[in-house]
């Protein structure tokens, strides 16, 4: 579903404009109210996205808007064993890290991932100066992963990251462009916008508020039911629906 159409109406804005109650054109043909759904259907992105891939260390989700895949390859520079990684090849924001590969034999072999709370945690951010090799293990911190033992050589191409990216958000410009879910559930992010848009200026209007909410009750029910299908692991870590999200 697109996000913004004004001649077919077929657009998220305009299934929020039916579920707030609202007048077609209320919020297209109005800057102010366009970029206050604008933000509530973004932050209904981050939710959902979130949903998808929050079960899983793994690179499992991913927003589909994106052109490129959530991982990237980098130099290895002997002497240095933080690599600091902000955005993709496209200026995509990256939120975390699932996996670091260095290259050996020509063949990418996976390293092991320390946490935070491991005793070795604090040694591998400033290792001792003769602690070096061939990397092992690596630590991920405010996006900065941490090589361990630092690397005595130096090679091209000799590493590659696995990252998570954060949403392709939509601007107030925005017409033709869809949001990266499954395209089943793209009207979630109406319904939703329109339900905290009601909860916030239309608080009287119980009746369309009890509405909303429970289609909106209806579709996060089945996203969830999707998403333990994808994760079928994770089932025991099912979020809990709350009444008037």
């Amino acid at each position: 579903m697109v996000f913004n159409d004004t001649s077919g109406h077929q657009g998220l804005i305009q299934l929020a404009e039916f579920w707030a109650g609202l007048n077609a054109g209320d919020i297209s043909g109005n800057a102010n109210l366009l970029a206050v759904f604008t933000n509530l259907i973004n932050r209904r992105l981050d939710r959902y996205l979130g949903m998808l891939g929050g079960n899983s260390s793994l690179t499992k989700i991913d927003d589909t808007s994106y052109n490129t895949h959530p991982f990237a390859i980098f130099d290895i520079i002997q002497g240095q064993h933080d690599y600091e990684f902000l955005e993709d090849e496209d200026g995509n924001a990256i939120s975390d890290f699932t996996a670091v590969m260095i290259k050996i034999n020509n063949e990418y072999k996976k390293l092991d991932r320390i946490t935070l709370d491991h005793p070795d945690a604090e040694y591998i951010m400033s290792p001792n100066s003769d602690d070096k090799g061939v990397p092992t293990r690596f630590l991920e911190k405010n996006n900065v992963i941490f090589l361990n033992p630092v690397p005595d050589y130096d090679k091209t191409d000799g590493g590659k990251v696995f990252f998570k990216r954060c949403p392709s958000y939509f601007t107030i410009t925005d017409t033709v462009k869809e949001p990266g879910l499954p395209f089943q559930f793209h009207q979630m992010l109406a319904i939703g916008s329109a339900l905290d848009w009601l909860l916030v200026n239309k608080p009287n209007y119980q009746v369309l508020i009890v509405t909303t909410n429970n289609e909106l009750a209806k579709w996060e029910k089945e996203f969830i039911n999707y998403n333990e299908l994808r994760n079928p692991e994770k089932r025991t870590l099912k979020p809990k629906i709350e009444n008037m999200r």
